[in-house]
């Protein structure tokens, strides 16, 4: 099994006929992968749990990277292998030898044996085992790059992330193949996140192909081995992802729209501050940057090798007057007051936002009857919202009772919302001119539900049209489905 982060059908097809990229144009040319459902929200924290344990997040609790608290803070939660099991556990316990390299979310190892492992993402990555110590040392491979900051901070360029991301990959390939060649393994997952952190940043790009195609023709190169062992010794190949991506034209302000339709209020000390502040101060150096990629002097920038970008922050900067003004202010829960407001968006901040009604499920509710009337009364208006380009602005509103369905693990959402294409929904900044706003570097690709489900040999019919149902058709295979 392969597993890749972020990764849509169409990206794939974009890229099949790009050098390097002939596996995967194999596969794609014989009707081997198609869409997969992912989770609501379409996010990597709860749908990779989902693909490990055939649960949907109710059940293994893991409804976003975070929960809300009844004090209206979010904590941070991870998915915990130790009580909803992954299935390489159950197929260990069955004998099956088990090679488990970086599964995304998974950060604890397994205190059961056959399974050979590495950790996956966020968390550094550790070992269980001295073959694979020894091979991520002479790899220098100690888990997917955390370099998300340097990027946002302008401190490193695009390319040479891109360069770092293929260069992981890589490593965690050779790492695979090197351990399946030595070993006789029954099970082999190969997880890269690398494609979903890249691909934040570029997809807006008008080279965005440029910048993915290094990360995706490593991967393509493990995938060709793969095929290759297969070809001659038999076995299925299954590749997955847990969501998908497309480029991001605007952002809604949520919360922002919340607070102009009476539902959400701020507290008095944030009142103040917003009037008195209306223009916070953005890092001089990142609306420099903004500037740039919007501007006529973007491909000149882009074609810049690395060492002289940062000092083309200082010639542009001068270009751009006021440069380091925004016209957004930051919020966060705590501007606002609870005990008048009704209604908040929290935690989500992709094409999928979590609404809750202010119940008593909280400290401060100020809803105490008519949850029901608020809720279609939500729905109605919000169902009404236009998008950037006067189209619906919400494609789907799901009923959280119904998708969450009355667990007891979290607070659940009241309300999922999903934006139109080309839109994800933005739960921090306000304006008073605007609900809209333009993506940052951070956001130019975002989410979206469909990732992609793939086998070879094909099957006609496979029978795996979400998260939940690729467990189940791993057990299958293995005669142990339940």
């Amino acid at each position: 099994m392969i597993g890749m982060d972020s990764v849509p059908l169409w990206i794939l097809k974009e890229l099949e006929s790009e050098k390097g990229m002939q596996p995967f144009r194999k596969l794609l040319s014989t009707d081997c992968i198609g869409n997969m459902e992912s989770t609501l929200p379409p996010m990597t924290g709860p749908a990779w749990p989902s693909i490990y344990t055939g649960l949907e997040p109710k059940d293994h609790g893991v409804p976003d990277f975070f929960v809300m608290k009844k004090g209206y803070t979010p904590d941070i939660v991870y998915y915990e292998s130790q009580k909803a099991h992954p299935f390489w556990k159950e197929l260990a316990n069955k004998g099956v030898k088990c090679l488990v390299i970086t599964p995304a979310t998974d950060i604890t190892l397994p205190d059961y044996d056959n399974v050979d492992m590495i950790t996956g993402f966020p968390l550094k990555a550790r070992t269980n085992s001295k073959e694979l110590e020894a091979l991520m040392r002479k790899h220098r491979f100690e888990g997917e790059p955390n370099i998300e900051k340097e990027i946002k901070a302008g401190k490193m360029d695009v390319s040479e992330a891109s360069g770092i991301f293929a260069k992981s990959v890589r490593s965690r390939s050779d790492i695979a193949i090197k351990m399946m060649q030595s070993k006789k393994y029954g099970f082999v997952y190969v997880c890269f996140t690398e494609t979903d952190r890249l691909q934040h940043f570029v997809l807006n790009r008008r080279e965005w192909r440029n910048y993915l195609l290094p990360v995706y023709s490593e991967i393509a190169r493990y995938v060709g081995f793969v095929i290759d062992t297969i070809d001659k010794n038999g076995g299925r190949l299954v590749i997955v992802s847990d969501h998908g991506a497309q480029p991001i034209r605007k952002k809604f302000l949520l919360n922002n729209w919340l607070m102009q339709n009476g539902y959400l209020h701020l507290n008095d000390k944030a009142e103040k501050e917003f009037a008195k502040e209306p223009d916070r101060k953005a890092p001089a150096e990142y609306n420099i940057r903004e500037k740039i990629m919007k501007s006529g002097l973007r491909g000149v920038y882009d074609r810049m090798p690395y060492h002289a970008k940062r000092a083309a922050y200082v010639a542009f900067g001068k270009v751009f007057s006021g440069a380091a003004t925004s016209k957004y202010t930051r919020m966060h829960l705590f501007d606002f007051d609870m005990k008048r407001s009704r209604v908040f968006a929290a935690i989500s901040n992709d094409p999928v936002a979590s609404i809750w009604i202010n119940d008593s499920r909280f400290a401060t509710p100020s809803v105490k009857n008519g949850k029901e009337k608020l809720m279609n009364e939500l729905k109605t208006k919000l169902s009404k919202v236009k998008s950037y380009d006067g189209g619906k602005m919400f494609v789907n509103i799901y009923d959280g009772k119904e998708y969450y369905n009355g667990t007891k693990k979290f607070i659940p959402a009241d309300l999922l919302v999903e934006a139109a294409e080309g839109h994800t929904i933005d739960i921090f900044n306000f304006s008073k001119d605007t609900l809209f706003m333009d993506p940052e570097d951070a956001k130019s690709g975002d989410h979206i539900r469909n990732g992609i489900f793939g086998t070879y040999p094909k099957l006609p019919d496979p029978k795996v049209g979400s998260v939940t149902q690729v467990k189940r058709f791993i057990m299958k295979h293995y005669g142990a489905a339940r």
